[in-house]
């Protein structure tokens, strides 16, 4: 009896360290963009451009990559993960935002990626899908 207690408490052990550290606020996202009309200039036909947009928990960040390929991140800070720790950019096309309200976290626009932390979890992701005129954004 005692080895399947120790055994029970292994497995016990093992299932909660392998759980998900990532505890970004799961929020509904359904957005569609007329990405190609004029106020998305700084996006559509832009490499690594970028817009903000409502929706999302800190607001959308937009982005084009390569071969019309759009990527969308939250623009919340993922080590604060609320609507008040957003990301900014210190110009249009720097490819580096800033959690600059609340811990100087800074992450690449190129895949969302963390360059300086505290923040260790990359931003969150949705899923985008581009049919030549709109950029539909959901999670």
């Amino acid at each position: 009896m005692n080895y399947f207690i120790k055994i029970l408490c292994f497995l016990s052990i093992l299932i909660v360290g392998c759980g998900n550290d990532y505890n970004f606020p799961n929020v509904n996202v359904n957005e569609s963009v007329p990405i190609t009309m004029p106020q998305y200039n700084n996006v559509y036909g832009n490499l690594w451009g970028y817009e903000f947009i409502n929706g999302g928990l800190g607001g959308i960040i937009i982005v084009q990559g390569l071969d019309n390929e759009f990527f969308a991140y939250d623009r919340a800070c993922t080590y604060e993960a609320n609507e008040n720790c957003i990301l900014q950019s210190e110009s249009t096309n720097n490819p580096i935002l800033i959690c600059s309200e609340c811990c100087e976290s800074k992450f690449l626009i190129t895949d969302g990626s963390v360059s300086q932390g505290p923040a260790n979890q990359p931003l969150k992701k949705y899923n985008t899908y581009f049919d030549g005129e709109i950029l539909y954004i959901t999670n």
